[in-house]
């Protein structure tokens, strides 16, 4: 696998993961755009792996949750 695979791999985790686990607390991406302040139509792209976020996007769509970024790839498998 070369970089830019685990690149993609990675990105795909990552939004999976990200939809999984507002589906897990049953959250809408109304309630999670209100909290960032991100727009729906962007975190929709986010989640469906059309955009790569900042981590700083990641770290507080994951504080919405009270979850660090290890706590999010330790639990991983229970949102995808």
């Amino acid at each position: 696998m070369d970089i830019n695979q685990y690149n993609e791999l990675n990105k795909r985790h990552l939004s999976i993961g990200l939809n999984g686990l507002r589906l897990y607390y049953g959250h809408t991406l109304e309630d999670l755009a209100e909290y960032t302040s991100k727009d729906v139509a962007y975190l929709s792209r986010l989640e469906n792996g059309k955009t790569s976020p900042k981590m700083e996007t990641i770290s507080n769509i994951l504080s919405f949750y009270e979850m660090t970024l290890k706590d999010f790839y330790d639990r991983l498998d229970d949102f995808i």
